[in-house]
Protein backbone atom coordinates (compact mmCIF):
# COMPACT_ATOMS: atom_id res chain seq x y z
CA UNK A 1 0.00 0.00 0.00
CA UNK A 2 2.72 2.41 0.68
CA UNK A 3 4.36 1.24 -3.01
CA UNK A 4 1.05 2.68 -4.07
CA UNK A 5 1.38 6.21 -2.75
CA UNK A 6 5.08 6.24 -3.52
CA UNK A 7 3.86 6.31 -7.02
CA UNK A 8 2.19 9.56 -6.73
CA UNK A 9 3.80 11.27 -3.32
CA UNK A 10 7.38 11.23 -3.68
CA UNK A 11 8.48 13.04 -0.21
CA UNK A 12 11.32 11.83 1.53
CA UNK A 13 9.55 10.65 4.43
CA UNK A 14 7.19 8.11 2.11
CA UNK A 15 10.29 6.81 0.80
CA UNK A 16 11.99 6.61 4.02
CA UNK A 17 9.19 4.60 5.32
CA UNK A 18 9.00 2.57 2.23
CA UNK A 19 12.58 1.32 2.93
CA UNK A 20 11.70 0.52 6.63
CA UNK A 21 9.04 -1.33 5.32
CA UNK A 22 10.91 -3.45 3.06
CA UNK A 23 14.20 -3.55 5.94
CA UNK A 24 11.17 -5.49 8.68
CA UNK A 25 9.69 -7.82 5.86
CA UNK A 26 13.35 -8.82 4.83
CA UNK A 27 13.80 -9.25 8.69
CA UNK A 28 10.66 -10.87 9.65
CA UNK A 29 10.84 -13.11 6.72
CA UNK A 30 14.57 -13.85 8.09
CA UNK A 31 13.45 -14.93 11.51
CA UNK A 32 10.97 -17.26 10.14
CA UNK A 33 13.55 -18.80 7.88
CA UNK A 34 15.44 -19.41 11.09
CA UNK A 35 12.94 -21.19 12.95
CA UNK A 36 11.42 -23.02 10.24
CA UNK A 37 14.57 -24.18 8.00
CA UNK A 38 17.16 -25.16 10.36
CA UNK A 39 17.38 -28.18 12.35
CA UNK A 40 19.70 -26.57 15.14
CA UNK A 41 17.88 -24.27 17.62
CA UNK A 42 18.94 -21.39 16.95
CA UNK A 43 17.76 -17.90 18.76
CA UNK A 44 16.52 -15.53 16.37
CA UNK A 45 15.84 -12.56 18.77
CA UNK A 46 18.33 -10.96 17.91
CA UNK A 47 16.59 -10.37 14.32
CA UNK A 48 13.99 -8.91 16.42
CA UNK A 49 15.72 -6.57 18.34
CA UNK A 50 17.40 -4.71 14.87
CA UNK A 51 13.53 -4.52 14.11
CA UNK A 52 12.66 -3.07 17.32
CA UNK A 53 15.64 -0.44 17.08
CA UNK A 54 14.18 0.36 13.06
CA UNK A 55 11.07 0.59 14.02
CA UNK A 56 11.62 2.94 16.98
CA UNK A 57 13.85 5.23 14.88
CA UNK A 58 12.06 5.10 11.29
CA UNK A 59 8.93 6.22 12.94
CA UNK A 60 10.37 8.98 15.29
CA UNK A 61 11.56 10.28 12.02
CA UNK A 62 8.46 10.08 10.61
CA UNK A 63 6.25 11.33 13.57
CA UNK A 64 8.99 14.51 13.86
CA UNK A 65 8.32 15.00 9.94
CA UNK A 66 4.35 15.13 9.79
CA UNK A 67 4.16 17.46 13.45
CA UNK A 68 4.37 21.05 13.14
CA UNK A 69 4.84 22.07 17.17
CA UNK A 70 8.02 22.44 18.54
CA UNK A 71 6.68 20.84 21.50
CA UNK A 72 5.20 17.82 20.02
CA UNK A 73 8.87 17.15 18.36
CA UNK A 74 10.69 17.57 21.48
CA UNK A 75 8.07 15.04 22.75
CA UNK A 76 9.15 12.74 20.08
CA UNK A 77 12.66 13.23 20.10
CA UNK A 78 12.52 12.65 24.37
CA UNK A 79 10.70 9.28 23.31
CA UNK A 80 13.19 8.28 20.98
CA UNK A 81 16.38 8.91 23.49
CA UNK A 82 14.18 6.68 26.02
CA UNK A 83 13.75 3.55 23.79
CA UNK A 84 17.47 4.58 22.40
CA UNK A 85 18.60 4.34 25.90
CA UNK A 86 16.99 1.40 27.00
CA UNK A 87 18.43 -0.43 23.87
CA UNK A 88 21.84 0.47 24.98
CA UNK A 89 21.40 -0.52 28.50
CA UNK A 90 19.19 -4.40 27.69
CA UNK A 91 20.91 -5.25 24.60
CA UNK A 92 24.20 -3.78 24.52
CA UNK A 93 25.23 -3.35 28.45
CA UNK A 94 23.13 -6.19 29.54
CA UNK A 95 24.12 -8.44 26.88
CA UNK A 96 20.86 -9.48 25.63
CA UNK A 97 21.01 -8.57 21.66
CA UNK A 98 21.43 -12.14 20.57
CA UNK A 99 19.88 -14.44 23.25
CA UNK A 100 16.63 -12.41 24.81
CA UNK A 101 13.44 -10.78 23.69
CA UNK A 102 12.31 -8.16 26.31
CA UNK A 103 8.62 -7.73 25.90
CA UNK A 104 8.68 -4.86 28.25
CA UNK A 105 11.07 -2.83 26.10
CA UNK A 106 9.12 -3.48 23.01
CA UNK A 107 5.96 -2.26 25.05
CA UNK A 108 7.40 1.09 25.30
CA UNK A 109 7.86 1.24 21.77
CA UNK A 110 4.63 0.38 21.00
CA UNK A 111 3.60 2.87 23.72
CA UNK A 112 5.86 5.29 22.09
CA UNK A 113 4.53 5.07 18.89
CA UNK A 114 0.74 5.38 20.29
CA UNK A 115 1.47 8.92 21.93
CA UNK A 116 2.90 9.94 18.09
CA UNK A 117 -0.22 9.37 16.89
CA UNK A 118 -2.47 10.98 19.35
CA UNK A 119 -0.10 13.94 19.22
CA UNK A 120 -1.09 13.69 15.59
CA UNK A 121 -4.88 13.95 16.01
CA UNK A 122 -3.97 16.37 18.49
CA UNK A 123 -2.63 18.30 15.74
CA UNK A 124 -5.06 17.74 13.46
CA UNK A 125 -7.93 18.71 15.71
CA UNK A 126 -6.14 22.07 16.53
CA UNK A 127 -5.85 22.73 12.88
CA UNK A 128 -8.76 22.19 11.24
CA UNK A 129 -9.20 23.65 7.35
CA UNK A 130 -11.52 22.93 4.51
CA UNK A 131 -9.47 20.10 3.71
CA UNK A 132 -11.06 16.72 4.67
CA UNK A 133 -8.63 15.11 6.56
CA UNK A 134 -9.98 11.70 4.97
CA UNK A 135 -7.91 13.23 1.75
CA UNK A 136 -4.90 12.95 3.70
CA UNK A 137 -2.89 9.88 3.46
CA UNK A 138 -1.19 10.45 6.67
CA UNK A 139 -4.60 10.61 8.54
CA UNK A 140 -5.05 6.94 6.97
CA UNK A 141 -1.52 5.64 7.50
CA UNK A 142 -1.29 7.04 11.43
CA UNK A 143 -4.96 5.64 11.99
CA UNK A 144 -3.64 1.71 11.14
CA UNK A 145 -0.80 2.51 13.47
CA UNK A 146 -2.73 3.67 16.12
CA UNK A 147 -4.98 0.72 15.81
CA UNK A 148 -1.65 -1.67 15.24
CA UNK A 149 0.83 -0.69 18.51
CA UNK A 150 -2.26 0.30 20.57
CA UNK A 151 -3.69 -3.33 20.44
CA UNK A 152 -0.11 -4.57 19.92
CA UNK A 153 1.19 -2.55 23.20
CA UNK A 154 -1.36 -5.48 25.24
CA UNK A 155 -0.39 -8.07 23.78
CA UNK A 156 3.25 -7.64 24.23
CA UNK A 157 2.48 -7.05 28.15
CA UNK A 158 0.17 -10.15 28.33
CA UNK A 159 3.31 -11.99 26.10
CA UNK A 160 5.60 -11.82 28.75
CA UNK A 161 3.20 -14.06 31.52
CA UNK A 162 1.88 -16.09 29.02
CA UNK A 163 2.08 -19.85 28.91
CA UNK A 164 4.02 -21.41 25.73
CA UNK A 165 0.75 -22.78 24.40
CA UNK A 166 -0.87 -18.73 25.06
CA UNK A 167 2.15 -17.47 22.99
CA UNK A 168 0.81 -18.86 19.51
CA UNK A 169 -2.57 -17.26 20.62
CA UNK A 170 -0.75 -13.93 20.80
CA UNK A 171 1.10 -14.12 17.71
CA UNK A 172 -1.82 -15.16 15.96
CA UNK A 173 -3.78 -12.21 17.03
CA UNK A 174 -1.44 -9.34 16.46
CA UNK A 175 -0.92 -10.96 13.21
CA UNK A 176 -4.75 -9.94 12.87
CA UNK A 177 -4.48 -7.16 14.15
CA UNK A 178 -1.41 -6.30 12.14
CA UNK A 179 -3.61 -7.48 8.90
CA UNK A 180 -6.51 -4.94 10.49
CA UNK A 181 -4.39 -2.31 10.46
CA UNK A 182 -3.14 -2.61 6.85
CA UNK A 183 -6.81 -3.01 5.68
CA UNK A 184 -7.44 0.69 7.12
CA UNK A 185 -4.26 2.19 5.53
CA UNK A 186 -4.88 0.56 2.19
CA UNK A 187 -8.86 1.78 2.36
CA UNK A 188 -8.12 4.72 3.14
CA UNK A 189 -5.34 5.12 0.35
CA UNK A 190 -7.98 3.46 -2.17
CA UNK A 191 -10.45 6.08 -1.18
CA UNK A 192 -8.44 8.91 -1.84
CA UNK A 193 -7.72 7.54 -5.39
CA UNK A 194 -11.20 6.86 -6.30
CA UNK A 195 -12.09 10.41 -4.47
CA UNK A 196 -9.42 12.54 -7.04
CA UNK A 197 -10.95 10.44 -9.83
CA UNK A 198 -14.37 11.58 -9.09
CA UNK A 199 -13.40 15.26 -9.06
Amino acid sequence: MLYIKLATDQTFEKKVLFVYYLCATVLLLAASFLVIYTEEDIDNNWLYNIFYLITICILSYYFYQILNNKVKKYVVTFLLIINLILFIIYDIIFKQFYNEFNGYVFAICFLSIVIYALLYFDQLLRNVSELNILYKFDFWLVSGYLFYFLGCFFLILFYESATVEQRGNVWTLQNVILFLSSLITLSGNLWIRYQKKLY
